[in-house]
């Protein structure tokens, strides 16, 4: 018999569920305290309201089998559709079969099948689901997942992967917040968006200000360029980056490599400011070019390409065979001019070079003229005891392939070179030996070099001086005044793995 009817049942003092409509009702196969109900059935329990084609209702136990068009709403926000379902009105908690459908006001997902948990407002399926965002083109799947619906929060696991127009992810485990648009990672992640790819394990990508921040180690592909880090700071609107511990940035265009713990980049690399123990690496045809020191900033010019880079504090810069440590160093691509302040010294070959300043020439990854100012000073080893030593108010030296070929010493120059005898061992193994040390003081001097020792003086302008031999030098005249060999300062070879 078909008829209009409403019944209402209440039972459960924690959770009752009251049979709020349904076109027939009767007792299910004679079984005490079970009803049937068919047609338009509708139910209530917990602030929620379920309906469906058809149900069996178990009073004692407290449970629903529903049956055909399943539909569960929770408030104005939640609603769930399955073919079928069974209600636990002890636990509060829905199983959802075949053709489940889950949908609030921004998402929609699909599965086949889902529980829900109405203790905590949690839906989770364990066998693939699909989630489209209703307002934008978003589309989620994943194996496993969970939606706490008073939060917001979906939490993804197992092969997930997004869909948007403006970015691909691909990750293990993400926690999506819709309140905020923030998607929270909490295992191996991709993020491929225009022209650049983020890989990361853990970290957080607000998506509507495409902000990232992330940890335990994440790198960014960009533009020939990679940005690693152990934890960094990224907004790709501005492509304005911040890392921290262990920063490394590779740019493939300028073949150079910037090493930090910690770096700040702004957009296109115009502006990069590293601090503590920051590296950069300038790769070259024939020598790599390595640059160190506690800051170092560097600035591009877009107009004309060109870099200039400031670098302060324990400033150590190899290239070649040019060894260079100083307080600080500025650089001018553009005049291919390095400037050398605060107790420079520098190391071509066997020879030392210090001075209150020096500038020097660099371009085509080499080292071309020294300018050396203000107490100059160039001596080399022959012995702990015995240097070669050239002093004077100015110096200009110049360079082929980081070796030293000739210096111009101008206004009161002072020289000590020693004089060798060279004999064989036993072995035949040749051996040098100390003979004498010349000392000639002269207003101006040419000096030739070659393999770093001198191999010819040019004197002008009346040179003074006399010969002696090495026995019969006194202690006190074996260095100039302002001799300081410091090879301590030297900057040890550095090698890249």
């Amino acid at each position: 018999m078909s008829v209009l009817f409403f019944r209402c049942i209440s039972f459960g003092q924690d959770r009752p569920i009251k049979l709020v409509y349904a076109e027939t009702v009767s007792d299910y196969k004679g079984q005490a305290n079970t009803t049937r109900a068919i047609g338009k059935v509708q139910f209530e329990y917990n602030n929620s309201r379920m309906f469906c084609d058809s149900a069996i209702f178990l009073q004692t136990p407290n449970l629903i089998y529903a049956y055909g068009h399943v539909q569960i709403n929770q408030g104005d926000t939640v609603n769930l559709f399955c073919d079928s379902l069974l209600y636990n009105g002890n636990t509060n908690i829905s199983k959802l079969r075949s053709n489940v459908r889950f949908r609030d006001n921004e998402y929609k997902l699909v599965t086949d099948s889902l529980d829900y948990d109405g203790n905590i407002s949690m839906g989770h399926y364990k066998k693939n689901a699909v989630i489209t965002s209703i307002r934008e083109d978003m589309k989620l799947t994943s194996v496993k997942g969970y939606y706490y619906s008073n939060t917001k929060t979906f939490y993804f696991k197992d092969s997930v992967h997004v869909t948007h127009p403006e970015y691909e992810l691909f990750s293990d485990t993400l926690e999506f917040r819709t309140s905020t648009a923030s998607a929270h990672f909490h295992g191996p992640t991709q993020i491929f968006m225009d022209s650049s790819q983020l890989i990361c394990s853990k970290g957080v990508y607000w998506t509507k200000d495409d902000l990232i921040r992330l940890w335990n180690g994440a790198t960014i592909l960009e533009n020939n360029r990679s940005f690693y880090a152990d934890s960094l700071i990224y907004n790709q609107k501005a492509d304005i980056g911040e890392g921290f511990c262990h920063v490394r940035i590779y740019d493939s265009t300028e073949n150079v490599l910037f090493l930090s713990d910690y770096l700040h980049k702004s957009a296109g690399n115009t502006d990069i400011f590293m601090k503590d123990n920051a590296h950069v690496i300038q790769f070259g045809k024939n020598d790599t070019l390595f640059l160190s020191a506690d800051t170092i900033f560097s600035h591009r010019d877009t107009i004309n390409d060109m870099t200039r880079s400031i670098a302060v504090s324990d400033v150590e810069i190899i290239n070649g065979r040019i060894f260079v440590a100083c307080d600080s160093a500025f650089f001018s691509e553009q005049d291919s001019i390095l400037k050398l302040h605060k107790m420079p010294v520098m190391w071509s070959d066997k020879s030392q070079i210090t001075g209150d300043s020096i500038l020097a020439t660099y371009y085509n990854q080499e080292f071309h003229e020294l300018l050396i100012y203000n107490n100059a000073f160039i001596c080399t080893e022959h012995d702990t005891v015995h240097y070669d030593q050239i002093r004077s108010k100015m110096m200009t030296a110049i360079l082929d392939s980081s070796e030293i070929r000739k210096v111009f010493v101008d206004t009161n120059a002072e020289t000590i070179y020693y004089l060798e005898e060279s004999s064989k061992d036993s072995l035949g193994i040749e051996i040098k030996t100390v003979t004498g040390m010349n000392r000639i003081d002269c207003v101006n001097i040419v000096i030739y070099f070659k393999k770093s020792e001198i191999q010819n003086i040019s004197f002008n302008d009346k040179p003074a001086g006399n010969y002696t031999p090495v026995d019969e030098v006194p202690e006190g005249e074996l260095f100039l005044k302002g001799f300081l060999w410091q090879i301590d300062r030297k900057p040890a070879q550095i090698f890249l793995e």
